[in-house]
């Protein structure tokens, strides 16, 4: 027998591997070690950084909101709100001026009244009329408002207004004093923690950028919703927390927190090959350290190889544990033209039908979701671990989905059209939820999506717009706007714990949308709810 064919020879390289074993979890520890150390310190270091950003933001709004509540409560400044008269108004002015001087910048003060005019501005401009504004219409109910950003009117700069209601002696609101708020002061403060490893993203409770450590929305410029960073709030479940994410093909480490004052989220991210470069640097070291001792371990192989002469009861015996049922072994990569590589090709053949047929009986063969059967039992899994769950503020989301109007479709431009939809359908829904959510297709037209671990009704509405827009949205073939999709929404606890009485709730969720003109989406839940708020 050859050296390269024989037994030997094989046993040779088995030693091999297992000198080598040392040598790799050596390196594999050192680098594992490394990666954890590292995450663990961008999380703190991101988790300061954002800290820092939200304490300046929290301290900013609280000292200009504590200037403006000791204006509101002068009584020249309550006279004038209700009875403006032009004797007063250089009384108003001076007063206005001396209080903006504090903040030595160049920020507005105003003083609005009840009807929405503002009565007097410290710039000089033109007054304006507020009463579509946010801010004005917390004013009129008695609260201060930090707004989200904002168009000034009067000079098309993008603002954050900070208000505080002027009350009449019989505590009733008569009008606010305002002060606004440019934003390079802002975007200046985040760029000083800007490096060259991390990016920090302020944004407001829209979802539009206030700050950017990376300058590429720059302040005072016309804010649109910056689609770079728009999909991370689509995955934030929580005040806090850090993602996973990939940004512009970068993979990436984002540590998100919110600030409880203005309900803005601070954003830091850090992409992750920096941690993969200090894993690497200590990976070298292991190495050269693991090498040595791999040539030893090598030597040794060598010479057991040649003494020992029946190494086939050792790898049929590792055969023999693959046949015999062991499923957690991978696809055996075995190079050889012996009788171990043909045992190894029939095992090879053996898992590949295995797992080929195990995955067709889980997928619908159409759209690659999973089928009837398979969500059925995901859901049953899911409220197993959810009824365990002692937490009273954490509920589960049960969607039942209908196209409407898809048998017009499969009629007017064929079922291979019709098919072409679903499965574009179901790319959409894909690219919405979480990697754990459940998404599959009961048959038809109707698909099926199950979320958990949800804290409030808010995320389960967004979800909903967002479905009922990939159906309106859908273009194929130069084609569009030919389904829209009505959504039943059924919610464990509220719903019921079980999945007959969810997807009961569900479907007849969808009735109720269907009969109610489609395109649409509903829950028993809300309507609970609006009784509860009337």
């Amino acid at each position: 027998m050859e050296f390269n064919k024989g037994i030997r020879a094989k046993l040779f390289f088995f030693f091999v591997i297992m000198g080598a074993i040392p040598f790799i979890i050596l390196i594999i520890a050192s680098a594992l070690n490394t990666i954890s150390e590292m995450e663990e310190s961008v999380r703190q270091n991101n988790k300061l950084r954002n800290s820092i950003i939200s304490e300046h933001v929290s301290a900013l709004i609280e000292v200009n909101q504590h200037v403006l509540r000791s204006l509101s409560l002068n009584p020249q400044i309550i006279n004038y709100v209700q009875s403006p008269t032009e004797s007063q108004r250089e009384n108003i002015a001076k007063l206005l001026n001396e209080t903006n001087a504090i903040f030595d910048d160049e920020n507005l003060m105003a003083l609005t009244g009840a009807d929405g005019w503002q009565l007097f501005r410290t710039d000089g401009a033109t007054c304006v009329n507020l009463k579509k504004r946010q801010h004005f219409q917390e004013a009129m109910k008695g609260r201060s408002f930090v707004s989200d950003i904002i168009s000034s009117m009067a000079t098309g700069k993008m603002i954050i207004v900070m208000e505080v209601p002027v009350f009449d002696s019989q505590k009733k609101p008569v009008g606010m004093v305002q002060r606004n708020f440019d934003l390079t002061a802002l975007q200046d403060f985040v760029e000083e923690f800007d490096d060259d490893e991390t990016s920090i993203i302020v944004m407001d409770r829209t979802g539009r950028v206030i700050a950017n450590s990376d300058n590429i929305v720059r302040a005072g410029s016309e804010y649109a919703i910056d689609n770079s960073y728009k999909f991370i709030l689509d995955r934030i479940y929580n005040s806090t927390g850090v993602l996973r994410v990939d940004i512009n093909e970068v993979d990436c480490l984002a540590t998100y927190s919110r600030n409880f004052e203005t309900g803005w989220m601070i954003v830091t991210i850090r992409p992750y090959h920096y941690i993969w470069d200090q894993a690497y640097d200590k990976a070298v070291k292991a190495v050269i350290f693991g090498l040595v001792m791999l040539f030893v371990g090598t030597l040794a192989a060598y010479l057991l190889s040649v003494r020992i002469s029946k190494p086939i009861i050792q790898m049929t015996n590792a055969v023999d544990e693959i046949v015999s049922g062991n499923t957690s072994i991978n696809k055996v990569e075995v190079n050889s033209d012996d009788e171990l590589g043909q045992m190894a090709a029939a095992f090879n053949k053996i898992k590949s039908d295995r797992d080929a047929f195990q995955l067709e009986s889980e997928l619908d063969k159409l759209t690659e979701l999973f089928n009837k059967k398979t969500m059925e039992n995901l859901c049953k899994m899911k409220l197993k671990t959810f009824n365990e769950n002692e937490n009273a503020n954490i509920f589960m989301a049960f969607y039942v989905i209908d196209l409407d109007h898809f048998k017009e479709v499969n009629d007017l431009l064929g079922h291979q059209f019709g098919d072409k939809v679903l499965v574009e359908f179901a790319k959409g829904l894909k690219k919405i939820f979480r990697p754990n959510d459940c998404i599959g297709r009961f048959g038809g037209d109707e698909f099926v999506v199950i979320v958990d671990s949800l804290p409030n009704m808010e995320v389960v509405i967004r979800k909903a717009e967002q479905i009922k827009q990939i159906a309106f949205n859908l273009s194929l073939e130069g084609k569009s706007r030919f389904v829209t999709a009505s959504i039943g929404i059924a919610i464990a606890p509220h719903n019921g714990r079980d999945y007959d009485s969810l997807f009961a709730s569900a479907d007849k969720a969808v009735y109720h949308v269907k009969n109610s003109g489609k395109n649409g989406y509903y829950c028993e839940l809300f309507d609970k709810q609006a009784e509860n708020e009337d």
